[in-house]
């Protein structure tokens, strides 16, 4: 996965393994109504002075210089600073460097003595980072991740969201019954919880945890046509990220015109344009221009590109019938190496041979 899509999902308030599924982390500043704190009373200026630059510059997404801010901070408080360790391990973790958020929970965890509550947020944070090394694959991470996540529980059973992660990673283990048995356990103790809708859809179907599902959207096309993800359902779906302002997706349209007519007769495919624009005269007029028919979507609020971490433009993104993506790619590419053309091509067919089948 790349480092874009990585500190993408931690920022956002949740951990997509690989690109779909979803354990939660940290809020900026607050642990679920729980504000991590300094040991001390914190009465010197220059590290006050210095936590709150480190708490900015993080909230600003900043990551490598938060953290030397958290360091310094640290280093002014005799290295005993809960506040700058969490601090650190969510710097750390938006940088991708998994072994340094394990080390530094590891030492959160020593320095909350008697204080479980953070303790607990320190395995969970440390089952978050060992899970995001195994890449939802690796068994033996999988696992250390699991015994993080179980010993965050033992702390304190009152976060509940350790819970709903302990079942991700169980179903990536492939143990569906105890996975979702987490997992219903979770939506019972947090019936209205951020994450309720999406443990519910897991426990339907634990293959969740383990395939690239695309996250559900919604959207109204120029045409004034509604489309939502449920309703894709049984379709191969191509959606192309683009914007007029972008030459390199200007240069694609007549390679994608000359794909939407090969499958126009495919009443299993569909693409969906999402364009990034701020407006919506130059949009519309570059798409009746250059004959651009198929459903179009001016995403002025970036409510698509966010849901999908679209961070470089064009992007192409394809989704199977069952919801699942099975290709992403960004660039033009695939105009050259054909690669987008024989992912809609298989796909379609798979779609053709289950029709048959039933």
């Amino acid at each position: 996965m790349n480092n874009v899509a990585h500190r993408c999902r931690w920022r956002s308030l949740t951990f997509v393994i690989s690109s779909t599924f979803i354990l939660v982390v940290l809020t900026a500043g607050t642990f679920w109504g729980i504000t991590p704190r300094a040991q001390s009373t914190q009465s010197d200026d220059a590290f006050q002075e210095e936590l709150g630059k480190a708490q900015t510059l993080l909230q600003k997404r900043n990551y490598d210089d938060a953290l030397k801010s958290f360091k310094r901070a640290n280093d002014l408080h005799e290295k005993k600073c809960i506040e700058c360790y969490v601090g650190m391990a969510r710097a750390y973790q938006s940088l991708e460097a998994y072994k340094n958020v394990i080390e530094t929970c590891d030492k959160l965890i020593e320095l909350a003595g008697a204080d479980t509550r953070i303790a607990s947020l320190a395995c969970n944070m440390k089952g978050i980072a060992l899970q995001s090394q195994s890449d939802g694959k690796d068994m033996k991470k999988l696992a250390a991740a699991e015994a993080a996540f179980r010993q965050g529980i033992s702390f304190d059973e009152k976060l509940y969201i350790t819970r709903y992660n302990l079942g991700m990673v169980l179903l990536q283990q492939n143990r569906d019954p105890e996975g979702v048995a987490e997992l219903t356990q979770y939506v019972k103790l947090e019936p209205s919880g951020s994450h309720t809708e999406e443990a519910k859809k897991l426990i339907e179907n634990p293959r969740r945890a383990r395939e690239n599902y695309a996250p559900d959207f919604s959207i109204t096309t120029a045409d004034g046509e509604y489309i939502n993800s449920d309703e894709l359902r049984g379709k191969v779906v191509l959606l192309d990220f683009w914007g007029t302002w972008c030459p390199p997706c200007r240069a694609s349209v007549p390679a994608l015109r000359d794909l939407n007519k090969r499958y126009a007769k495919e009443s299993a495919f569909v693409m969906i344009g999402i364009a990034s624009e701020n407006e919506a005269e130059p949009w519309r007029a570059f798409t009746t221009e250059n004959k651009m028919v198929w459903p179009q979507y001016l995403d002025k609020e970036r409510k698509i590109v966010r849901v999908f971490n679209v961070h470089a433009f064009p992007t192409y993104i394809v989704i199977d019938h069952e919801g699942i993506i099975r290709f992403r790619s960004i660039g033009t590419s695939w105009e050259r190496s054909g690669n987008l053309d024989e992912i809609i091509r298989k796909q379609v067919k798979i779609v053709a041979k289950s029709a048959v089948s039933e």
